[in-house]
């Protein structure tokens, strides 16, 4: 009776193989990377569709006006909410007005692409996110109190205006430069803190929740990129993303 044999790989014939898998790995990983890459966007981009339904239903819910930047004292004295949720540690996110209309899903104000941890947060938030897209309270609410909140009607292009957009901050007191999550978007002129806020996370470009809904994915305009932080604007006027 005889026994099948099997011949054994050689060592010659092993290192082929692992040397075609590495070469294989080597051709994918920039593929599979730009397929990472372009999910996390559009991740982005479906937050913001779903901040667009809650942005519907605020308006809906109350006068067609726009969500306050903040409110002080609420929803206790010495407390100040944001339409993230409170100005705490931990933030409890059921006192905004804004983020009731999300169902209190604070995690639809988080873009993939600014990750908790590749930045230092602002304020006294140390344990968790608040949020990574900023609020053109500037112009949506022009005291930033709640007090002087615009109307949809007011705006003459809503197609253009920014309501939430991809942000960040970079700045450096005492020569030690920081970036932050930015919450508040800076205009291109006038604006307090004099650098851009606008975030071009995704492959050099930026999502921005606009007035009538959509979804908008903009590049860099008038503004040559730090490679470090990819902040810039889009535009180099105020008109029409960041005021009307």
């Amino acid at each position: 009776m005889k026994w099948a044999t099997t011949r054994a790989f050689t060592l010659v014939e092993l290192l082929i193989v692992i040397s075609i898998i590495t070469l294989l790995a080597t051709i994918l990983a920039p593929a599979l990377r730009a397929a990472k890459e372009l999910a996390r966007a559009s991740q982005c981009q479906a937050n913001l569709h779903d901040l667009a339904v809650a942005m519907g239903t605020y308006h809906a819910e109350n006068n067609a006006t726009y969500w306050p930047y903040s409110l002080a004292n609420w929803p206790r004295p010495g407390v100040r909410c944001y339409f993230w949720g409170t100005d705490a540690d931990p933030v409890d996110p059921a006192p905004s007005p804004f983020l009731r209309a999300c169902g209190n899903k604070l995690a639809y104000l988080w873009c993939p692409d600014l990750p908790w941890g590749s930045y230092t947060p602002q304020g006294a938030y140390v344990s968790e996110p608040t949020t990574t897209y900023a609020y053109n309270g500037r112009y949506l609410d022009k005291g930033l109190n709640g007090k002087t909140c615009r109307k949809a009607s007011d705006v003459p292009r809503p197609a253009d205006l920014f309501v939430l957009a991809d942000a960040a901050m970079s700045w450096a007191p005492a020569g030690v430069t920081i970036f932050q999550n930015s919450t508040y978007l800076e205009p291109v002129a006038g604006n307090w803190v004099q650098t851009p806020t606008n975030h071009f996370r995704h492959h050099g470009q930026t999502n921005a929740l606009c007035g009538d809904g959509h979804v908008a994915i903009c590049t860099p305009e008038g503004w040559a990129l730090d490679t470090k932080t990819n902040l810039g604007f889009v535009g180099t006027n105020n008109y029409p993303h960041y005021e009307q």
